[in-house]
């Protein structure tokens, strides 16, 4: 398992607010064809089986991974969700969305005569409304260019 890959995808994760463990987990499983039980993922990543429990469970919140299950086993699977980049992607989206709602509402409330403030508080809602605004655009546009690669 490429390690030095792993670690450097964890920072990045933490960087986007996900624990460093979740990351680690994520990166595992793009290199790895699964599904992985949460004993398999600790042993793998070296974590305790609880690290593996919650950091799972919060990815599967996310929809970046997915509870699989295997005929005659009882226990519990994961794998990355089917479009997991689209699924990360959403995760920023959500971020996006709710920095403008703070950005709108701050605007609202601050004094006429706040000038500075609002002219750039208004260029950071611009900024995000175009940004939002041609996110699912690409989105489209990536599913059509995917498909396309799997004909």
């Amino acid at each position: 398992m490429p390690k030095d890959f792993i670690d450097k995808f964890c920072v990045i994760a933490e960087q986007d607010g996900f624990p460093r463990i979740a990351g680690r987990i994520m990166g595992f499983l793009l290199l790895q064809e699964g599904p992985f039980t949460l004993d398999e993922l600790a042993e793998e990543l070296q974590i305790s089986k609880t690290s593996a429990s919650t950091n799972a469970r919060l990815l599967e919140q996310h929809e970046i991974i997915e509870r699989v299950v295997k005929a005659g086993d009882r226990r519990d699977f994961y794998r990355l969700a089917e479009n997991h980049w689209e699924r990360m992607f959403d995760v920023v989206r959500k971020k996006m969305h709710r920095f403008q709602a703070v950005l709108d509402e701050t605007i609202n409330a601050l004094p006429a005569n706040e000038t500075y403030g609002r002219e750039r508080l208004r260029e950071a809602q611009r900024f995000h409304a175009f940004m939002l605004e041609h996110i699912d655009t690409r989105i489209e546009e990536w599913r059509h260019a995917r498909a396309g690669t799997e004909e």
